[in-house]
């Protein structure tokens, strides 16, 4: 991969956790990681987690300084060589494929280049995965040729039962990506 650097969006999910572990593995393989997270991640998982962990400031604001005469969600969609969004929720799934830029996050991943791979790990609950505008929106981002999905697995789910939508292990996640840009 020529570009090694990876920006992770993490979403309002309880799998949130997970992102942690991603990150760290990302770093631990010498790519470089720059986190942006939306305000209900942020009620998950501390921002300053993240930024120890990638070694990074965390992306948090919908309002933030200019970055070298760029916006902030332009620079970094120009800066990353990938994005990960993980946890991916219905909410953002729903609004990406939508055209919906509502907060930093989505307003970033709008201003992603074509060409730059984009990962989505769903989590939800299985009756959200299952859920028919779900699937449809799942059928939209296969519109995106750069775009590619991880998961969901079946397991047990944060509401105690099992089904389909547990985010894939960090593992995967990392695996996966590999798979991508190494082509």
């Amino acid at each position: 991969m020529e570009n090694k650097n990876i920006l992770i969006a993490v979403t309002g999910g309880i799998a949130a956790y997970k992102a942690c572990e991603l990150v760290r593995l990302l770093v631990k393989n010498d790519l470089t990681v720059k986190v942006m997270m939306t305000q209900n991640a942020v009620k998950l998982v501390s921002p300053l987690t993240f930024k120890v962990l990638s070694k990074n400031q965390v992306c948090t604001d919908d309002f933030l300084p200019e970055t070298d005469g760029s916006a902030t969600h332009i620079a970094l969609a120009k800066w990353a060589g990938a994005v990960v969004v993980a946890p991916a929720t219905a909410n953002t799934i729903g609004k990406f494929v939508n055209g919906i830029a509502d907060n930093f996050v989505t307003t970033t991943l709008m201003a992603v280049p074509e060409t730059t791979p984009l990962f989505f790990a769903p989590a939800m609950n299985d009756n959200m995965w299952n859920n028919v505008f779900v699937r449809e929106n799942m059928k939209k981002l296969a519109v995106r040729k750069s775009c590619h999905v991880i998961g969901p697995e079946s397991g047990m789910l944060a509401d105690g039962s099992s089904g389909i939508g547990r985010m894939s292990e960090p593992g995967a996640i990392m695996e996966c990506l590999g798979k991508v840009i190494a082509n």
